[in-house]
This record gives structure tokens, sequence and C-alpha cells, in this order.
């Protein structure tokens, strides 16, 4: 999945987004799960921004961002700062941000977050984008070169400012759409998002903001959310309350935890063949 984003070729769902709309749904998640000492300041466009997008990728790429700014305060008290606007790019300046194509100088849509934080020296800079680099707080890395791909795969590019020791500054640039947000009701589609949904979630993830992040996500939609901070709590708690649960989420370094049987503890029955994958998600 990583590399198919970092390509630029993962599959997209595309339909017009308003950016400020969704930059909004997400600063309000991630509120809560950001540093505490870290101060969130928006300065968003007063007017729609619409651009051709995946909600989905975008709401991963914001929320990258949010948290990498985030953790690269430290323990120290900092800015992050969310500004969104429209502005017109020639060639020359497109080719000076991070895209492998030769975008087309006209009208861009921007998303910029940036942090007072720690920063980065020019030999960091130049290597935040490669899949196989990373740093001595999580976030960054392969993280980064997948932001990377996800916007090349819009026909984007990024803009990258820092300093060491005087923070950091991502601005991603998507082409923008003559298209108004709400014409999906024209074109035969449903007007908002998805519908509330319900049943019980299983989450697991070592990473405290990824697992306050997902569990206030699932929650808001309808569902029933149970944590688990690594494999073997997962196992636990899965053990503990199978029947209720329709859906564990888990990022693939948990799933080693029990390779000798599945999450009841009982060897596995090869002779039964493989399980139905919807079996659980009626």
């Amino acid at each position: 999945m990583c590399w198919l984003a970092y390509s630029g070729k993962g599959k997209f769902v595309v339909e017009t987004t308003d950016l400020n709309e969704l930059v909004t749904e997400m600063v309000h998640l991630l509120e809560a799960s950001v540093s505490k000492k870290a101060v969130l300041q928006c300065h968003l466009c007063e007017d729609p921004l619409a651009i051709e997008a995946d909600a989905t990728q975008l709401r991963q790429l914001v929320m990258n961002l949010i948290t990498n700014a985030s953790e690269a305060l430290g323990d120290q008290a900092g800015v992050v700062a969310i500004a969104t606007g429209a502005i017109d790019l020639d060639r020359a300046s497109l080719r000076a941000m991070h895209s492998d194509e030769d975008l087309a100088e006209g009208r861009y849509v921007y998303l910029e977050v940036a942090d007072t934080g720690c920063g980065m020296d020019a030999e960091t800079r130049s290597k935040v984008f490669d899949p196989f680099f990373t740093t001595n707080f999580s976030g960054r890395g392969l993280g980064m070169s997948a932001a990377l791909g996800i916007v090349r795969g819009h026909r984007g590019a990024i803009q990258v400012k820092s300093e060491l020791g005087k923070g950091s500054s991502f601005r991603l640039v998507f082409p923008a759409s003559d298209q108004s947000v709400g014409s999906e009701e024209k074109s035969g589609r449903e007007p908002h998002g998805p519908p509330s949904r319900t049943g019980t979630v299983l989450v697991v993830d070592d990473h405290e903001q990824v697992l306050r992040f997902v569990t206030r996500a699932l929650e808001r939609a309808g569902y029933t959310v149970l944590q688990a901070r690594d494999g073997r709590e997962g196992v636990q708690v899965f053990r503990e309350r199978a029947e209720e649960i329709a859906v564990v989420l888990l990022r693939s370094h948990h799933a080693r935890i029990e390779r000798r049987g599945d999450l009841r503890g009982d060897p596995p029955d090869r002779s039964r063949g493989p399980r139905d994958p919807h079996q659980r998600l009626q």
C-alpha cells in the first residue's frame, strides 16, 4: 500500500471536495490528540476551495502533516499553523516543488502546515521523501514519501521549507476545480458522506495519537470502539469479546503475535480451508 502511494499509482475515488471543509473536520478530530503543548492556529480561506480529490486520501494527508508537526515540537511549547488558500502558479514555481510531473501552470489550491519545532538541516530536507529514510522522531520518513505519492496521484506538488531549530513548513498544492462543491446531486450521486454505521470495532495500535484519532473518528461514525495498545492486549480483548467484535483494525507489525493459532487460542484447522472473510461482516 505504501509503495503504491509513493509511486502515485494508488487507487483513488475522486469527487469534487471542499478542502476547507475537510481540513476543518480533521482539525476538530485531531485537537484532542496533538501535544498538549501545541497551539493549533487555523488560517483558512473564507471561500470554498474545490478540488477533484479522494477525500479519504486527503484526510490521511492532513492527519499525517498535523501529527508530524505536533511531534516536531517535542517537549517544548510551540505552534502548529494550518492555512489554506488559492494561488496562481507558473511552471517555474511548480518545477521548484517536489513532483515528478511537468505540471501545467494555472490556478491551484494549497494546504500549508507549519510548526515552530526542531526543523531540519539541508541533508535531512534532501532525504525527507526518501521511502527508506527516517529521523529520530516518528512521522517523517516513509510517512512523508507516501504523502508525496498521494499528492502526485492528484497531479499536485509539495513545497518544503525548514531550518534547523526554526521549524518546518509543508505546502501541498492541487489543481483548482471549476466544479462547485455539492454538484453530486446533479450527477446522481449522494450529496453527503457515508451513513452512520453500527457495530463494534477493535482498534490495536501502540501509537497513542493514532489510537485516539481512529477511535474518535469511528465513534463519530456510530461505531462502538474497543482499544488495545499492543498485539498481546489485542488478542486478550478479542478472546474476551469475540462474539460482539465485527472488525479488527491493526497495523501489520502487530499481526505476528499469534502465528501458531488463531485469536481464540485454538490451533488452526487447515482441513476446513480458509475462513470466509465476510463471515463476521453481515
